[in-house]
This record gives C-alpha cells, structure tokens and sequence, in this order.
C-alpha cells in the first residue's frame, strides 16, 4: 500500500507543478489542505519569517483503515485519530524547494481485536479451549520529525505541497487485554493465561520492532491570504 500512496505523491508533484512556484517576498498567513500516511486529512497553518523560513502547523484527524493482521491469532485491526505537528521549513534556494525540523503530537494509533472460540487458541505458548476476546493497542510516542518536499504558496493565491520525511517515535507499544474462558478459568484473572496474554504482546512487539518511526508523506494544495 505504501508503494502504492508514494508512486501517487510522485504523480501528484508533475501534476502541480505550475503551483509550485517561487516565492519573491515574503506574504501573509497561508492556509493548506492536504492527505497523508497516517496523517490523514490535515489543515495546515503556514507564517513566513522572511523568504527562507516559515513556521508550519498541523492539525491532522487520522486515517480511517480497518484491515487483518496474523500472528497466531487473526486481529481486526483499525485505526484512530492523527498526528498533529509544529514545524519549521527552510528554503534554501528562496523557491519551492524546503526542508524542515519540528514535533509531532501523536495521537495516531491502532486498534486490534480478536476473538475465537473452540479448540486450539494459541496465546503466547499455550493452546487452550474455551472462548476469548482480546483487545490490543498500538500507541507510538511523540516525538521529532525530519521531513523535505516542495511547496511554497505564491505571494497570493493559490500553491501545492509535497512532503516526504519521518517521525522518530521508536516502536510502538503494545497493550493487550482478555476476557473470557480458557481450559475452564477466567482469562482476566488466571496468572498463567495472563502470562501467555504478556508472551502475546512481546510477539505483536517484535514483529512491529524494525518500524521504529512513522512515514510522513502528504500531498495537498496551499492558499496565501
């Protein structure tokens, strides 16, 4: 999906370039409406200090996916809210062009549930019988962000913006809960079901361990009052 979305925003800065113009002197606040990984529809708020530097802010409401996710157990997995972040944008060549050091609030995080009934229900490293129902979450910190792109709203009127960089969150962590009856005892209150429960949650950790950072790739269009 992510080749997918980045082979869009490459499309997308050949089909605004005409917007991507310079910028020769330095203008009021811009407005920016923009979509992106993770992001999801984001409202921007852009202040030029003069024609090199602009303080960039931005309010995201996340992405709506609901999608499946395998270890052992299948999860139904969506995901919530966005990723807000302040931002300051050089441009070192006083054009489009710009690279950019800020803070991401992240708000962004994943859902994922389970249930399963019958025989053979792996938790951890325990088969068991019964019925269960497991709710996790993946929360990632707050943290900084590098990004470039190109995007420079003209004096006035009307501009684009493309943007590829990263948050370093680290990896996500992960918090998982049950209820219900395995091999005749409560899944919330037996020590040992809650131990495989913890084994669970390593396992959802390590296979999410090498994504130590959240992908910024936005693409939108700018308005400059």
């Amino acid at each position: 999906m992510k080749k997918i979305i980045l082979s869009s925003l490459l499309g997308a800065t050949a089909a605004m370039s005409p917007f991507l113009s310079n910028a020769s002197e330095v203008s009021s606040v811009g407005v920016g409406i923009n979509y992106g990984v993770f992001a999801g529809p984001t409202l921007e708020l852009t202040y030029p200090i003069n024609n090199s530097l602009q303080i960039r802010g931005a309010l995201s409401s996340g992405m709506d996916v609901s999608e499946t996710a395998t270890t052992d157990i299948e999860y139904q997995v969506k995901t919530k809210d966005g990723i807000n972040r302040l931002a300051l944008d050089y441009h070192p060549f006083e054009n489009s062009f710009f690279v950019s050091a800020g803070y991401a609030v992240n708000n962004f995080n994943i859902e994922a549930d389970a249930e399963k009934n019958g025989a053979g229900i792996t938790i951890g490293d325990t088969t068991y019988s019964g019925n269960v129902v497991l709710n996790g979450t993946l929360d990632w910190d707050n943290a900084p962000s590098l990004s470039f792109g190109w995007g420079n709203s003209p004096e006035k009127g009307w501009g684009g913006l493309i943007e590829l960089g990263a948050i370093f969150t680290g990896a996500a962590d992960v918090n998982i809960t049950g209820t219900g009856t395995l091999n005749g005892n409560d899944v919330s209150t037996d020590p040992a079901i809650q131990a495989e429960i913890t084994k669970e949650e390593k396992k959802v950790q390590d296979e999410l361990s090498d994504y130590d950072f959240l992908p910024i790739l936005q693409a939108g269009v700018t308005y400059r009052f």
